[in-house]
């Protein structure tokens, strides 16, 4: 909701009319149509603000980004933002997932939400995020009427410009009733050229609140030669756009150069949402410089503010609208047309240096390839904990997306391919599967032509073709991430890339398992502890003590899968010692993996309850839930009390299986629906 509001009573009547003339049986649609700069989203967040009480499921917010350079922004992205804001730790798989489980998270009649989906292009996009059940209300903006929503039943608004009196009272609540009727002639020349446009006013009183001794006249002599040059060099814009485009010239000829480089710059960047680490990277600027050009552009009205509070890394976290970026972005191809290039690749740096520190911080582990930094940040983003970092990641998750496309946009394969490969962290954290293909098709693309050329490390094909498996094992789609892990355990040969050729076995004995297949998976996991057992010893010959770490690691987490295929084949007794293994190594590294011990554990109760040691297996499942609270991975605090509860069932103390199981679809609900009817089953055949 905006700090100053003026006028729009008539548009808010008709607002309220219109959601009470529509049935409450089904999602009401508001559609709400304008130009640039009207106001259209400000009145949407004041009509919905006067609606709350109604809506005791609460208020949601979706930019889908029609009017972005890189928009708009695809369905499963932008369904899988508003099920992590009912639903957080959602992890889905497809789109089709995503929207069946946003139906049913927005099912409940006596919690409806209210839903503001901005900047929408067609009615196709509106279509697919509508909530699920009854009594919600979804209010749409377009720059356009989006006709095809009329036959969901949506009601039309169109806003209007502001009429005189009322920008002429916008300008007294901002600049004070005294130096606005001081000068009444220069008052309606500046509205006039404002063309009612909210948008355009603000530049205006931003200027005019910098500039206390300058009188409205001035200004609105000012103004009137910027119109008349802005006429005269675009005459095919609109009023409203000559209006808006005019407010901003004129302002930005007041601004002070560091102000002005910021402006430019990140106005012709893909960066959805911009900070102070990003305006240094970009303008060369010391950090506190760069937040200091910030803030004299968001005082100016010139740039907006992304969300109410400060992010515990980013800091203020900012945005243009989009007729200040399309503004920023002529001024930049026209000021600088020669640094263009230089610029995207220093933002394009500027994100991979971060997410390098970050992967050395939250994934040791995972294959550090090299990096091509032109362009070294001098001030790089710093990161106390590995908690800090992951919400960097996820606030950056649409930069992130939108630095792949631009970079793969420029052709420079190299970063879309060195940028895909440092995602790691965030995807497996969050398990974005429309972020991991999108960008991942990217990389594979541009690291296959540069292959053909002869200018790339073949090692980048093998890991980008190896994540995106891993990818698509994660979404179900087992044959296809077979297929892509038979192709990697080919690379890997042909380049005799042992650690690599490890990783591909492994993988493929883990992908079979998921599949429902453990005879097939044994003889990959076999191999692939083999070699990796290999690799360690040669670490530990070499004197190299982080490769040491690594591959130990590595053969106790192909163990915990081959646990399983030995449990699943009839041999428990064995797989109690796989497991009991892989738990002593996991528990002992310098960094204890934590998740994946508790996961090795209530494996290990598990088997012990089939090898028929049911005492053994509920100590082992006791001791096991207590380590996987202290993990704090959810799916498997939900997962440590579903095995364990199977062996208390085993034991015919049916009641505290039960309590068990409860326990666990509680944990699984808000994140998992397959894992949550499973054990809905299992507690439904207990009671019967």
């Amino acid at each position: 909701m905006p700090a100053v509001w003026t006028d729009r009573d008539y548009d808010l009547v008709q607002l309220a009319a219109a959601v009470d003339h529509l049935s409450a049986d089904s999602t009401r649609i508001i559609a709400i149509s304008g130009p640039s700069g009207i106001g259209k989203t400000a009145l949407a967040n004041k009509f919905l603000h006067t609606q709350m009480e109604r809506f005791p499921g609460g208020a949601l917010y979706a930019d889908l980004r029609g009017y972005a350079p890189g928009g708009p922004a695809s369905t499963p992205e932008i369904l899988a933002r508003l099920l992590r804001s009912v639903r957080p730790g959602v992890r889905a798989t497809t789109t089709d997932e995503l929207s069946a489980w946003w139906r049913t998270a927005t099912a409940a009649p006596e919690r409806p939400v209210c839903v503001l989906l901005d900047n929408a292009t067609d009615a196709d996009q509106v279509h697919a995020l509508l909530p699920g059940g009854p009594g919600h209300i979804v209010v749409t903006t377009s720059h356009h009427v989006l006709e095809g929503l009329a036959g969901h039943g949506a009601r039309f608004h169109t806003v209007a410009p502001l009429d005189d009196e009322a920008a002429q009272d916008y300008l007294v609540r901002q600049l004070g009733r005294d130096r606005v009727t001081g000068d009444r002639q220069a008052t309606a020349r500046i509205v006039r050229l404002s063309a009612g446009l909210p948008m355009a006013l603000a530049v205006v009183v931003g200027a005019l609140a910098s500039r206390t001794n300058q009188s409205l006249a001035t200004t609105a002599a000012d103004l009137v030669r910027t119109q008349s040059a802005v006429r005269t060099a675009r005459p095919a814009l609109t009023p409203q756009e000559v209006a808006v485009t005019t407010a901003l010239d004129d302002r930005y000829q007041q601004l002070p150069p560091a102000a002005a480089v910021v402006y430019r710059r990140l106005g012709g960047l893909f960066a959805v949402d911009v900070d102070a680490a990003l305006a240094s990277a970009v303008s060369g600027l010391p950090r506190s410089a760069a937040r200091e050009a910030l803030d004299v552009l968001l005082a100016a009205g010139m740039i907006e503010t992304a969300q109410p509070e400060e992010h515990v890394v980013r800091g203020t976290i900012l945005r243009f609208h989009d007729s200040a970026r399309e503004h920023a972005a002529d001024l930049f191809a026209r000021e600088e047309p020669a640094d263009r290039g230089q610029v995207l690749r220093m933002a394009l740096d500027h994100y991979l240096e971060t997410m390098t520190r970050i992967e050395r911080l939250v994934t040791p582990t995972h294959r550090l390839l090299s990096r091509d930094l032109r362009y070294q940040p001098g001030e790089p983003v710093e990161f106390d904990t590995e908690g800090d970092a992951l919400a960097w990641l996820e606030s950056q998750r649409d930069n992130l997306r939108a630095a792949v496309r631009a970079a793969d946009d420029a052709r420079l394969g190299s970063s879309a391919v060195q940028l895909t490969h440092a995602l790691w962290p965030l995807l497996r954290a969050h398990h974005d599967y429309d972020l991991w293909e999108e960008t991942h098709a990217i990389a594979l693309r541009a690291v296959r032509n540069d292959r053909d050329q002869g200018t790339v490390d073949p090692a980048f094909e093998v890991e980008i073709l190896g994540t995106w498996a891993v990818g698509m094992r994660g979404a179900g789609r087992h044959p296809d991430a077979i297929e892509a892990f038979d192709e990697v355990l080919r690379l890997a040969r042909r380049a005799n890339d042992g650690r690599a050729e490890a990783q591909a076995l492994h993988e493929l004995g883990a992908t079979h398992l998921a599949a429902g297949r453990p005879q097939d998976a044994e003889p990959y996991l076999l191999q692939s502890r083999q070699r990796r057992t290999t690799l360690a010893d040669l670490a530990v010959s070499s004197g190299d003590g982080k490769n040491e770490i690594t591959f130990r690691r590595a053969v106790a987490i192909t163990d915990v899968c081959l646990g399983q295929v030995q449990a699943l084949l009839g041999r428990p007794g064995q797989a109690v010692g796989t497991f009991a293994s892989a738990h002593a190594t996991l528990i002992s590294l310098p960094i204890p993996d934590l998740i994946d011990a508790a996961r090795a554990l209530a494996w290990q109760g598990r088997a012990h309850t089939l090898d028929g040691d049911l005492a053994k297996g509920e100590l082992i499942g006791r001791r096991a839930v207590a380590e996987c609270d202290r993990a704090g991975s959810p799916r498997w605090r939900a997962h440590g009390r579903e095995m364990y509860g199977q062996t208390l069932q085993a034991a015919g103390r049916h009641d505290e299986a039960a309590d068990l199981y409860r326990e666990a679809i509680a944990i699984y609900t808000p994140i998992s629906p397959t894992d949550t009817d499973r054990v809905q089953q299992r507690l439904r055949a207990l009671a019967a």
